[in-house]
Protein backbone atom coordinates (compact mmCIF):
# COMPACT_ATOMS: atom_id res chain seq x y z
CA UNK A 1 0.00 0.00 0.00
CA UNK A 2 1.47 3.42 -0.58
CA UNK A 3 2.67 5.80 1.54
CA UNK A 4 0.96 8.79 0.67
CA UNK A 5 -2.21 10.64 2.15
CA UNK A 6 -5.16 9.26 0.28
CA UNK A 7 -6.74 12.03 0.92
CA UNK A 8 -4.16 14.68 -0.53
CA UNK A 9 -3.97 12.47 -3.28
CA UNK A 10 -7.83 13.00 -4.14
CA UNK A 11 -7.47 16.75 -3.12
CA UNK A 12 -10.57 16.29 -0.71
CA UNK A 13 -10.88 17.27 2.92
CA UNK A 14 -11.14 14.85 5.58
CA UNK A 15 -15.08 15.41 6.30
CA UNK A 16 -15.09 15.30 2.15
CA UNK A 17 -18.78 13.09 0.75
CA UNK A 18 -18.55 10.31 -0.40
CA UNK A 19 -20.37 12.01 -3.08
CA UNK A 20 -17.06 14.48 -3.72
CA UNK A 21 -14.58 11.71 -2.93
CA UNK A 22 -16.34 9.60 -6.24
CA UNK A 23 -16.34 12.90 -7.98
CA UNK A 24 -12.79 13.95 -7.51
CA UNK A 25 -11.57 10.68 -8.38
CA UNK A 26 -13.86 10.45 -11.65
CA UNK A 27 -12.27 13.82 -12.63
CA UNK A 28 -8.68 12.67 -11.64
CA UNK A 29 -8.94 9.34 -13.10
CA UNK A 30 -9.84 11.15 -16.36
CA UNK A 31 -7.44 13.71 -16.65
CA UNK A 32 -4.64 10.61 -15.97
CA UNK A 33 -6.19 7.97 -18.04
CA UNK A 34 -3.36 5.47 -19.72
CA UNK A 35 -5.37 6.18 -23.23
CA UNK A 36 -4.34 10.07 -22.62
CA UNK A 37 -0.83 9.63 -21.59
CA UNK A 38 1.02 7.06 -23.47
CA UNK A 39 4.21 5.89 -22.48
CA UNK A 40 4.08 8.38 -19.48
CA UNK A 41 5.28 6.77 -16.21
CA UNK A 42 4.78 9.49 -14.08
CA UNK A 43 1.29 9.92 -15.41
CA UNK A 44 0.34 5.88 -15.37
CA UNK A 45 1.97 6.21 -11.49
CA UNK A 46 -0.41 8.76 -10.39
CA UNK A 47 -3.31 7.06 -11.89
CA UNK A 48 -2.44 3.85 -9.86
CA UNK A 49 -1.99 5.77 -7.11
CA UNK A 50 -5.31 7.64 -7.66
CA UNK A 51 -7.14 4.16 -8.13
CA UNK A 52 -5.36 2.84 -4.97
CA UNK A 53 -6.47 5.95 -2.79
CA UNK A 54 -10.34 5.51 -4.11
CA UNK A 55 -10.40 1.35 -3.47
CA UNK A 56 -9.91 2.56 0.26
CA UNK A 57 -12.05 6.31 0.37
CA UNK A 58 -14.51 4.74 -1.85
CA UNK A 59 -15.62 1.86 0.29
CA UNK A 60 -17.14 3.15 3.33
CA UNK A 61 -16.14 -0.11 6.03
CA UNK A 62 -12.33 0.62 4.72
CA UNK A 63 -12.59 4.51 4.90
CA UNK A 64 -13.65 4.26 8.51
CA UNK A 65 -11.17 1.50 9.68
CA UNK A 66 -8.46 3.53 7.60
CA UNK A 67 -9.52 7.05 9.88
CA UNK A 68 -9.22 5.01 12.98
CA UNK A 69 -6.40 3.38 12.62
CA UNK A 70 -4.59 6.94 11.08
CA UNK A 71 -6.03 8.92 14.16
CA UNK A 72 -4.30 5.98 16.32
CA UNK A 73 -0.98 6.80 14.66
CA UNK A 74 -0.71 3.72 12.56
CA UNK A 75 0.23 5.95 9.79
CA UNK A 76 3.68 8.00 8.97
CA UNK A 77 2.95 11.63 8.80
CA UNK A 78 2.35 11.30 5.24
CA UNK A 79 -0.49 8.83 6.00
CA UNK A 80 1.07 5.51 4.61
CA UNK A 81 0.70 2.62 7.01
CA UNK A 82 4.23 2.83 7.93
CA UNK A 83 7.47 1.86 6.36
CA UNK A 84 7.36 -1.18 4.13
CA UNK A 85 3.64 -1.82 5.35
CA UNK A 86 4.24 -2.09 9.05
CA UNK A 87 3.96 0.20 12.28
CA UNK A 88 6.16 3.27 13.30
CA UNK A 89 8.11 1.77 16.33
CA UNK A 90 7.43 4.02 19.75
CA UNK A 91 4.23 5.68 17.92
CA UNK A 92 1.72 3.17 18.01
CA UNK A 93 0.42 1.19 20.99
CA UNK A 94 -1.32 -2.36 20.37
CA UNK A 95 -3.40 -1.94 23.49
CA UNK A 96 -4.92 1.64 22.15
CA UNK A 97 -6.93 -0.70 19.34
CA UNK A 98 -9.52 -1.61 21.88
CA UNK A 99 -11.58 1.22 20.86
CA UNK A 100 -11.72 0.16 17.22
CA UNK A 101 -12.47 -3.54 18.14
CA UNK A 102 -15.62 -3.35 20.31
CA UNK A 103 -13.52 -2.23 23.65
CA UNK A 104 -12.29 -5.94 23.83
CA UNK A 105 -8.36 -4.84 24.64
CA UNK A 106 -5.50 -6.60 22.75
CA UNK A 107 -3.62 -9.59 24.30
CA UNK A 108 -1.05 -12.28 23.50
CA UNK A 109 -2.48 -15.23 21.16
CA UNK A 110 -1.34 -18.38 21.57
CA UNK A 111 1.37 -17.89 19.21
CA UNK A 112 2.99 -14.72 20.83
CA UNK A 113 0.65 -12.28 17.97
CA UNK A 114 -2.06 -10.63 19.49
CA UNK A 115 -5.42 -11.33 19.78
CA UNK A 116 -8.82 -9.45 18.74
CA UNK A 117 -12.27 -9.70 18.17
CA UNK A 118 -13.69 -7.68 15.49
CA UNK A 119 -10.57 -7.52 13.32
CA UNK A 120 -11.70 -4.58 10.92
CA UNK A 121 -10.80 -6.01 6.96
CA UNK A 122 -8.34 -2.79 6.49
CA UNK A 123 -6.26 -4.24 9.03
CA UNK A 124 -5.76 -7.81 8.31
CA UNK A 125 -4.95 -6.18 4.59
CA UNK A 126 -2.58 -4.30 6.05
CA UNK A 127 -0.81 -7.52 8.44
CA UNK A 128 -0.63 -9.46 4.62
CA UNK A 129 -3.81 -10.88 4.94
CA UNK A 130 -3.16 -12.60 8.32
CA UNK A 131 -5.01 -12.54 11.40
CA UNK A 132 -2.53 -11.94 14.75
CA UNK A 133 -3.87 -14.53 16.55
CA UNK A 134 -7.26 -16.16 16.49
CA UNK A 135 -10.65 -17.10 17.84
CA UNK A 136 -9.18 -20.85 18.80
CA UNK A 137 -11.65 -23.45 19.35
CA UNK A 138 -11.67 -27.26 19.70
CA UNK A 139 -13.89 -27.42 16.51
CA UNK A 140 -14.46 -27.22 13.30
CA UNK A 141 -14.46 -22.83 12.23
CA UNK A 142 -15.07 -21.66 8.98
CA UNK A 143 -12.61 -18.63 8.38
CA UNK A 144 -13.77 -15.13 7.78
CA UNK A 145 -15.08 -13.88 4.67
CA UNK A 146 -12.80 -11.37 3.28
CA UNK A 147 -13.88 -8.12 1.23
CA UNK A 148 -11.64 -6.13 -0.85
CA UNK A 149 -12.09 -3.86 -4.33
CA UNK A 150 -10.33 -4.49 -7.32
CA UNK A 151 -9.99 -1.98 -10.09
CA UNK A 152 -11.21 -2.90 -13.58
CA UNK A 153 -10.46 -0.69 -16.98
CA UNK A 154 -13.47 0.29 -18.52
CA UNK A 155 -13.30 -1.96 -21.32
CA UNK A 156 -12.83 -5.05 -19.57
CA UNK A 157 -15.62 -4.13 -17.00
CA UNK A 158 -17.47 -4.07 -21.02
CA UNK A 159 -16.82 -7.18 -22.50
CA UNK A 160 -15.40 -9.10 -19.61
CA UNK A 161 -11.51 -10.63 -19.34
CA UNK A 162 -9.66 -11.86 -16.49
CA UNK A 163 -7.77 -9.20 -13.94
CA UNK A 164 -4.92 -10.48 -11.75
CA UNK A 165 -5.55 -9.63 -7.81
CA UNK A 166 -3.08 -9.33 -5.32
CA UNK A 167 -4.24 -11.41 -2.30
CA UNK A 168 -1.28 -10.72 -0.65
CA UNK A 169 2.58 -10.18 -1.17
CA UNK A 170 3.12 -13.56 -2.32
CA UNK A 171 0.09 -14.71 -3.79
CA UNK A 172 -2.19 -13.25 -7.21
CA UNK A 173 -5.07 -14.55 -8.40
CA UNK A 174 -6.91 -14.28 -11.44
CA UNK A 175 -10.21 -13.26 -11.23
CA UNK A 176 -13.20 -13.56 -14.30
CA UNK A 177 -14.85 -10.22 -15.19
CA UNK A 178 -18.66 -11.10 -16.39
CA UNK A 179 -19.22 -8.97 -19.44
CA UNK A 180 -21.57 -5.70 -18.82
CA UNK A 181 -20.56 -5.53 -14.77
CA UNK A 182 -21.31 -2.18 -13.23
CA UNK A 183 -19.38 -0.27 -11.25
CA UNK A 184 -20.17 -0.73 -7.39
CA UNK A 185 -20.99 -4.58 -8.28
CA UNK A 186 -19.46 -7.15 -5.87
CA UNK A 187 -17.74 -10.58 -7.20
CA UNK A 188 -17.72 -13.83 -4.27
CA UNK A 189 -14.40 -15.80 -5.24
CA UNK A 190 -15.31 -18.91 -2.75
CA UNK A 191 -12.64 -20.40 -0.63
CA UNK A 192 -10.29 -17.06 -1.13
CA UNK A 193 -11.12 -15.97 2.14
CA UNK A 194 -9.03 -16.49 5.65
CA UNK A 195 -8.25 -20.15 6.31
CA UNK A 196 -10.61 -21.76 8.63
CA UNK A 197 -9.93 -23.78 11.93
CA UNK A 198 -9.77 -27.10 13.17
CA UNK A 199 -10.80 -28.72 9.57
CA UNK A 200 -13.02 -25.69 9.14
CA UNK A 201 -13.41 -24.34 5.29
CA UNK A 202 -11.95 -21.28 4.12
CA UNK A 203 -14.19 -18.25 3.89
CA UNK A 204 -15.15 -15.86 0.95
CA UNK A 205 -12.95 -12.90 -1.08
CA UNK A 206 -15.95 -10.59 -2.13
CA UNK A 207 -14.30 -7.75 -4.51
CA UNK A 208 -16.65 -4.64 -5.03
CA UNK A 209 -15.66 -3.54 -8.32
CA UNK A 210 -14.41 -0.28 -9.32
CA UNK A 211 -14.62 0.69 -13.06
CA UNK A 212 -12.42 2.95 -14.65
CA UNK A 213 -13.84 6.19 -16.16
CA UNK A 214 -13.22 6.33 -19.80
CA UNK A 215 -11.49 9.70 -21.01
CA UNK A 216 -14.33 9.84 -23.90
CA UNK A 217 -17.82 7.77 -23.01
CA UNK A 218 -19.64 7.25 -20.39
CA UNK A 219 -22.08 4.45 -19.27
CA UNK A 220 -25.38 3.05 -18.85
CA UNK A 221 -26.07 -0.73 -19.24
CA UNK A 222 -25.19 -1.40 -22.49
CA UNK A 223 -25.76 2.11 -23.84
CA UNK A 224 -22.70 4.71 -24.06
CA UNK A 225 -23.32 8.24 -23.91
CA UNK A 226 -20.33 10.86 -25.65
CA UNK A 227 -20.06 14.67 -26.06
CA UNK A 228 -19.56 16.43 -28.93
CA UNK A 229 -18.85 19.91 -29.64
CA UNK A 230 -20.31 22.21 -32.54
CA UNK A 231 -20.63 25.83 -33.80
CA UNK A 232 -23.26 28.42 -33.57
CA UNK A 233 -23.79 28.07 -37.63
CA UNK A 234 -24.52 24.01 -37.20
CA UNK A 235 -26.98 24.48 -34.57
CA UNK A 236 -28.48 27.26 -36.29
CA UNK A 237 -28.89 26.07 -40.07
CA UNK A 238 -28.22 22.02 -39.38
CA UNK A 239 -25.70 20.04 -40.64
CA UNK A 240 -24.17 16.70 -40.61
CA UNK A 241 -20.93 16.09 -38.71
CA UNK A 242 -18.15 12.84 -37.96
CA UNK A 243 -18.25 11.35 -34.45
CA UNK A 244 -16.57 8.39 -33.29
CA UNK A 245 -18.10 5.07 -31.84
CA UNK A 246 -16.27 3.10 -29.15
CA UNK A 247 -14.79 0.76 -31.81
CA UNK A 248 -13.41 3.82 -33.37
CA UNK A 249 -15.30 3.65 -36.71
CA UNK A 250 -16.80 7.04 -37.89
CA UNK A 251 -20.09 7.36 -38.47
CA UNK A 252 -22.19 10.19 -39.31
CA UNK A 253 -24.91 11.83 -37.54
CA UNK A 254 -27.43 14.62 -38.65
CA UNK A 255 -28.08 18.24 -37.08
CA UNK A 256 -31.21 19.16 -37.56
CA UNK A 257 -31.81 22.90 -37.57
CA UNK A 258 -32.33 24.69 -34.76
CA UNK A 259 -30.48 22.11 -32.50
CA UNK A 260 -30.28 23.15 -28.68
CA UNK A 261 -27.06 22.82 -26.56
CA UNK A 262 -27.35 19.64 -24.22
CA UNK A 263 -29.85 17.83 -26.63
CA UNK A 264 -29.58 14.30 -26.95
CA UNK A 265 -29.28 12.56 -30.28
CA UNK A 266 -29.73 8.68 -30.71
CA UNK A 267 -27.34 5.99 -32.89
CA UNK A 268 -29.59 2.51 -32.58
CA UNK A 269 -27.65 -0.13 -31.83
CA UNK A 270 -23.95 1.24 -31.71
CA UNK A 271 -24.01 1.48 -28.13
CA UNK A 272 -21.86 -1.70 -26.26
CA UNK A 273 -22.09 -5.44 -27.51
CA UNK A 274 -23.26 -7.24 -23.65
CA UNK A 275 -23.59 -10.85 -24.22
CA UNK A 276 -25.12 -10.13 -27.52
CA UNK A 277 -27.54 -7.45 -26.41
CA UNK A 278 -26.91 -4.23 -27.96
CA UNK A 279 -27.10 -1.18 -26.96
CA UNK A 280 -27.78 2.34 -28.37
CA UNK A 281 -24.65 5.31 -28.96
CA UNK A 282 -26.57 8.47 -27.03
CA UNK A 283 -24.91 12.15 -27.98
CA UNK A 284 -24.75 15.04 -26.24
CA UNK A 285 -24.52 17.84 -28.39
CA UNK A 286 -22.59 20.98 -26.98
CA UNK A 287 -22.51 24.59 -28.60
CA UNK A 288 -19.12 26.41 -28.86
CA UNK A 289 -19.49 30.21 -28.53
CA UNK A 290 -17.10 32.34 -30.17
CA UNK A 291 -15.86 34.52 -27.82
CA UNK A 292 -13.48 36.69 -30.55
CA UNK A 293 -15.39 38.10 -33.51
CA UNK A 294 -14.22 39.96 -35.83
CA UNK A 295 -16.38 43.62 -37.18
CA UNK A 296 -18.05 41.97 -40.02
CA UNK A 297 -18.99 38.85 -38.33
CA UNK A 298 -20.31 41.60 -35.37
CA UNK A 299 -22.30 43.17 -37.87
CA UNK A 300 -24.08 40.12 -39.85
CA UNK A 301 -24.70 38.70 -36.08
CA UNK A 302 -26.62 42.11 -35.56
CA UNK A 303 -28.81 42.09 -38.94
CA UNK A 304 -29.62 38.40 -38.12
CA UNK A 305 -30.74 39.30 -34.79
CA UNK A 306 -33.01 42.50 -35.92
CA UNK A 307 -34.31 40.24 -39.03
CA UNK A 308 -35.10 37.57 -35.91
CA UNK A 309 -36.43 40.13 -33.56
CA UNK A 310 -34.41 39.72 -30.93
CA UNK A 311 -33.33 42.71 -28.60
CA UNK A 312 -29.79 43.13 -28.38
Amino acid sequence: MSDKDYYNILGVSENASADEIKKAYRELAKKYHPDKHKNDKRAEDRFKHISEAYSVLGDEKKRREYDQLRRLGAFGQTGGFGQGGGFHSGSFNFEDLSSLFGGKRAKKGPTGGFAFDGFGDLFRQFMGGQERGARYSSGAVRGRDVSAQITVPFEVALRGGKQVFAVSQNKKISVTIPAGIEDNKKIRLKGQGEPGYGGGTAGDLILTVNVQPHPVFDRSGADLKTRVSISVVQAVLGSKIKVKTFNGKDVELKIAPGTQYGKRLKLKGLGADINGRKGDMIVEILIDIPKNLDSRSKKLLMEFARQAGIKI
